[in-house]
Order: structure tokens, then C-alpha cells, then sequence
């Protein structure tokens, strides 16, 4: 990949990163200490979005990308899309316009993050894929601790909340400008048509595979174990910043402070897990970030101090970058060069199916749950809300132990196929678990 290239991908992972950690850093709890949102709607603000971006990557815009072969254009389209959407928001602001926005906003903005991926794959080699990836992701880091460092400082001032008015605009600045970037530095290349002269995700009607053959048992149970640790691992990622607020006492610096050891972390421990997955496997690698997750989730709710907090999200630092690079890298490991804008597609719509619902279905009802019970038994409102949020994390830990069990017992490494190894990212559910985390 030619320099100027790798500075304008860089350049767009740095700017589409920003942006996302000041917008989704402090949402949740905007919406509850300012606009009143329960947990049931904290929940549906992460899980109708993302049953949108699912649906749309999986049944639209993997298809589109693999036929039409214009990458950037999806990109363009997507991301001009949502800044929009921001701009449209920000003059009407209360919980339902959030919610519903950002749902349509997802569904458009996904042809941005499958055009991204399959970009990526274009313009590289599969001998450099794993360096570069290493950069941008670098640099993609870089780019949440900073606007994670923006928000922290923006979002108390003047008063609790008053700053977070502001993000929307800022966001659609960012996202036009990374736009603006990506136009100017990246070209626009026509993917190659595969030998048989037919994208294999679309053949003709006399040649298309059955349906065990279009979805290889092994891939599809990969997928079912996948979503099951995805459901336990963030089903509390909506409730984690009130937490902070709430049982902590945290202000928003503190809090983006938390936010920031824990991407630092990962900013080492990516390249590491990489390295460890190439040299003893991927499956004890992602085992063991597994493992940690459980741990740190236990940990959370006997935290009481900064510090403490400091200490154990730092630990999970480790859990993200190894089980997205590496859990990447194993569905590629299965997929076929040809069929990478629908296979990938369908995984990432398990991923956001499973990451979209877990925070309602699953956090959302369980600690509304928990709060009606500690309020029965005569707690206070606070109290009730904080202790919900703590048996939450518990609960998390033993989804997350059991997804490890599972993954651990049916799972089966199989061996790489150097030109068919992709590791591409599922642009923003990474990104708000990221910033809620």
C-alpha cells in the first residue's frame, strides 16, 4: 500500500474514531441524568440501531458492495449520511428522537463500515494485511482517547450534561471532514470480478449452492458460540458510565479517564494478541481474553475507589483487542475470498444482532429486574439502580464463563489459508463498545 494511501486510511481511522468516543462516551448517561431514559430505553438505544446496521449488512449492503465494486463510494454515501442525521437530531433532542434517529442513521451508515471492509481487502496484500492493520487500528486508538479526553472535559461544563448539546454538531463536523480525507487520499478502485466471471455471493439461479453449502456447518457454529459470548460480554456496556456516576461518584474527566487506561492498554495489547495468536493458536489466545473478562466483570461490582476502577478496567483492556482481532482473523480463516462482502457481512450481523439486543433484552430487563426487587425490599432509588447495575456485571461473568466452556469444547481451529486470512473490522459496534466500556 502506497504511503499516501496508509496516511489517508490512518487519517480516517483516527477521525471516525474521534468522533465516535465523544458521541457515545457519555450518551447513556446524557440520556438518563438529563432526559430521564430507564434502563429499558438505555438498552434500545444500543439494540434497535444495531438490529438496523445487522439487518441492512447482512441483506443489502455485502450484496451491493460485492456487485456494484465501488468501495468508497458506499463509504462516502454512508458516512456524508449519518452526519446529517446528527445535524437533524440535534434540532429536536429527547430520548425517542435519539433512539429512532440513530436506527435510521445505523441502517444508511452500515454501507459505510462493509465498504470500509471489503477497501481494505482491495488495496492490500495478504503478506502486509496484519502490519497495516496493526497501524491503522494504532492510530484508530489514538483517535478514542482523544475524543474520549474531548468529551471528558466538555460534557460537565458549564453544568452536568450542558456540554453533551454540543456533540452532535462536532460529530457531523468530524464526519465530513473524514470524508473530505478519505476523497483526497484514497482512490477509488473497481474490485476484481472472480475467474468464473460471477461474484460466488451471487450466482446464477441454476448455479446457486444449497443452503448448507452457502453457510458451511462449521461457520455457522462458530457464529451460534460467537453471539452467545457477545450476549454475556455487553450486556452491561449500556449501564457501565452510570455506574461510574452513579456508584462511583466519578465526574465526566474521571470517567473518560477510566475510558482511556482501558484503550491504552489496548493499544498494546492488539499487536500482542496478534502475535500470540499466530505462534500458539488463536483459540487459547481468545480463551484466555475470555477468561479475563469474567474476572474483571466479578471485579467491577467490588470496586469502590478511582483508583481500584483504574486498576481493573486497565486489566480489561486486554479482553477487546484480542477477541475483535483474533475472532476476526478465525472467521476469516473460514471465509472464501469470494464471498468476503456476504460472509463477512453475515458475521458482523450476528455480532450487531447479538451486541444490539444483549444490552435490552438481557441488561436492560435484568437490572430493571433487580431494581424493582432491592426497591420491594426498601432501598433507596439510587441504591436499587446501583446494586441492578452490580448483580448485572455478575451475570455477565457467568454468560461469559459458559460461552467459554462452549467455545472451548465445539470449536475447531482450522488451519490458515494465507490469501484467504482477512482480519476487517466491524467499524462501530467496536466503537460504541469501546466508548460505553
Amino acid at each position: 500500500m502506497r504511503t499516501k494511501i496508509q496516511v489517508g486510511m490512518g487519517s480516517f481511522e483516527f477521525m471516525v474514531n474521534a468522533r465516535r468516543a465523544i458521541f457515545y462516551t457519555f450518551l447513556t448517561l446524557f440520556m438518563a441524568e438529563v432526559l430521564g431514559a430507564n434502563f429499558i430505553q438505555l438498552g434500545l438505544v444500543i439494540t434497535l440501531p444495531m438490529l438496523a446496521n445487522a439487518g441492512m449488512q447482512a441483506f443489502v449492503w455485502g450484496r451491493v458492495s460485492d456487485r456494484l465494486r465501488r468501495r468508497r463510494l458506499l463509504i462516502v454515501i454512508g458516512e456524508s449520511f449519518a452526519g446529517i442525521g446528527y445535524l437533524l437530531i440535534w434540532t429536536n433532542i429527547t430520548i425517542w428522537t435519539i433512539i429512532i434517529g440513530l436506527t435510521i442513521i445505523e441502517a444508511i451508515w452500515s454501507m459505510s463500515n462493509t465498504g470500509w471492509s471489503a477497501l481494505f481487502a482491495d488495496l492490500t496484500q495478504p503478506d502486509e494485511r496484519s502490519t497495516l492493520m496493526g497501524r491503522i487500528n494504532a492510530l484508530g486508538i489514538i483517535g478514542r482517547i482523544f475524543g474520549a479526553t474531548v468529551i471528558g472535559f466538555l460534557y460537565d461544563f458549564p453544568t452536568p450534561g450542558a456540554g453533551y448539546f454540543w456533540v452532535f454538531p462536532i460529530a457531523a463536523g468530524i464526519m465530513f471532514g473524514s470524508v473530505g480525507t478519505l476523497v483526497t487520499t484514497v482512490p477509488e478502485i473497481q474490485a476484481p470480478i472472480p475467474s468464473e466471471g460471477h461474484s460466488d455471493s451471487t450466482p446464477p439461479l441454476a448455479m446457486k449452492p444449497s443452503w448448507r453449502n452457502r453457510y458451511p456447518r462449521r461457520y455457522l457454529i462458530f457464529l451460534s458460540v460467537w453471539a452467545f459470548i457477545t450476549i454475556g460480554w455487553v450486556c452491561y456496556l449500556s449501564l457501565f458510565t452510570i455506574f461510574l456516576r452513579t456508584g462511583l461518584n466519578l465526574n465526566s474527566i474521571e470517567i473518560s479517564l477510566v475510558r482511556n487506561v482501558n484503550s491504552a492498554v489496548g493499544l498494546i495489547a492488539a499487536p500482542v494478541a496478534g502475535f500470540l495468536g499466530d505462534r500458539i493458536g488463536r483459540k487459547p489466545v481468545i480463551i484466555g481474553a475470555l477468561v479475563i473478562q469474567a474476572i474483571t466483570a466479578v471485579f467491577y461490582g467490588f470496586v469502590n475507589t478511582l483508583l481500584g476502577m483504574l486498576v481493573v478496567n486497565s486489566a480489561n483492556g486486554i479482553v477487546r483487542p484480542t477477541i475483535h482481532t483474533l475472532g476476526y482473523a478465525l472467521a476469516a480463516d473460514m471465509i472464501p475470498e469470494t464471498r468476503r462482502g456476504e460472509l463477512f457481512g453475515l458475521y458482523n450481523a450476528v455480532w450487531t444482532i447479538s451486541f444490539g439486543t444483549s444490552p435490552t433484552a438481557v441488561g436492560g430487563v435484568y437490572a430493571t429486574w433487580r431494581m424493582n426487587e432491592y426497591l420491594i425490599l426498601g432501598a433507596s432509588p439510587e441504591t436499587a439502580s446501583t446494586q441492578a447495575i452490580v448483580d448485572t456485571f455478575f451475570l455477565s461473568a457467568g454468560l461469559v464463563l459458559i460461552g467459554t466452556i462452549l467455545f472451548g469444547a465445539v470449536i475447531k481451529e482450522p488451519e490458515q489459508k494465507e490469501d484467504e486470512v482477512e482480519i476487517i473490522r466491524e467499524e462501530e459496534q467496536i466503537a460504541i463498545m469501546d466508548a460505553l466500556d
